[in-house]
């Protein structure tokens, strides 16, 4: 995908944890982050917890601008409302690439529920459930 980054999701330096949207379909997105020792959620070496999950709910924001730029419609910001299930099995080290993977379960009203991966070198590092709330910009104001 040659779209920026920027363009699809709300955050800006320093709070961007996804360094590209690499595909999407109708319903499930896949993005790539480099972890940078200079990242707000690194600590020790390692990507903390908070920014694994913090990496799915971007990686599924990137996924909705997508969407909405396909649409020619004002990409949304969205809010985390829940995280379900979520499972760590490690943390990825700086200066290492982590893969996401998600899938939209179910939207309704401007609510998302995705399921989401990261994965390195084909190991699980994390997953878990979004609850995800969205809505357009100027429809915040």
């Amino acid at each position: 995908m040659t779209q920026s980054i920027l363009d699809l999701i709300p955050q800006r330096p320093p709070m961007v944890m996804i360094d590209e949207l690499t595909c999407a379909d109708e319903r499930s997105a896949q993005g790539r982050f480099f972890i940078r020792e200079s990242c707000v959620f690194c600590g020790n070496g390692y990507l903390q917890e908070s920014g694994l999950v913090e990496f799915m709910a971007q990686t599924a924001a990137a996924f909705e601008g997508y969407r909405c730029i396909m649409r020619k419609e004002e990409v949304p910001t969205g809010y985390i409302g829940a995280v379900k299930n979520l499972t760590v099995n490690s943390l990825p080290t700086v200066n290492s690439e982590i893969q996401s993977e998600i899938f939209v379960d179910h939207e309704l009203l401007g609510f998302t529920i995705v399921n989401g991966k990261v994965i390195q070198s084909n190991k699980m590092l994390a997953e878990c459930e979004l609850r995800i709330f969205t809505g357009n910009p100027s429809e915040n104001k």
